[in-house]
């Protein structure tokens, strides 16, 4: 299933005192934070001989969910980039993360904005209610979601309780879930992101029934 090939486990290591990721060798990067009550704050990103500071990042303090740090070409220019996931919200039928890409400079890095998956679909996605249910609209593909058998029509996408921020084939992508009513997922939206005109922008949206 292509939710299970999206992220890659990391291991936790003990690092003056931090909880750091495994450092990527080749790349010579590590991300480290401070474990602050039910989360990990006072993030520090180290890149070569330079350390940047992070204090208003937060992740779950979860040993089963530990930060992810990636370095890997997602801009498409011949040098990798630096991608960091944080996850916010964890469970009871709840997932959200956030995605921080960062680009080498000869100063530095610098990081880029990538568009909000929930503003991608608002604006490429159209639903209409059918006599057999609601018609799912994206570009020119239509797909029919039944209604339920006890009669409850309508649906919508849901952005509060599920949204996940992953690397598919080097590609960074966006799913959000549909839902009938809450815990009930009838299909997933996928957004694929292009690196153009100095961001990350949602160039393509899949639905996947479930």
């Amino acid at each position: 299933m292509f939710l299970s090939l999206l992220l890659s486990v990391m291991t936790a290591l003990s690092f003056n005192g931090d909880t750091c990721t495994k450092k990527l060798e080749e790349a010579n990067v590590q991300l480290c934070g401070k474990e602050d009550g039910d989360w990990v704050r006072h993030f520090t990103l180290h890149v070569g001989q330079q350390t940047y500071a992070f204090p208003e990042w937060e992740h779950v303090n979860d040993p089963k969910v530990i930060p992810q740090l990636h370095s890997v070409d997602v801009t498409k220019d011949g040098k990798e980039d630096i991608v960091v996931f944080l996850v916010k919200a964890r469970g009871n039928g709840t997932y959200k993360n956030e995605v921080h890409v960062f680009a080498h400079h000869e100063n530095g890095i610098e990081e880029m904005i990538v568009e909000d998956p929930r503003t991608v679909v608002l604006k490429s996605v159209k639903m209409r209610e059918t006599d057999e249910g609601t018609e799912l609209i994206i570009d020119h593909v239509h797909a029919l979601i039944p209604y339920n058998r006890q009669g409850g029509k309508g649906v919508k996408v849901t952005f509060d309780r599920f949204l996940k921020y992953a690397l598919d084939k080097q590609k960074l992508k966006a799913v959000l879930l549909l839902e009938r009513k809450k815990g009930e997922y009838i299909g997933s939206l996928i957004v694929t992101y292009e690196y153009k005109d100095g961001l990350f922008q949602g160039t393509h949206i899949d639905f996947i029934r479930h």
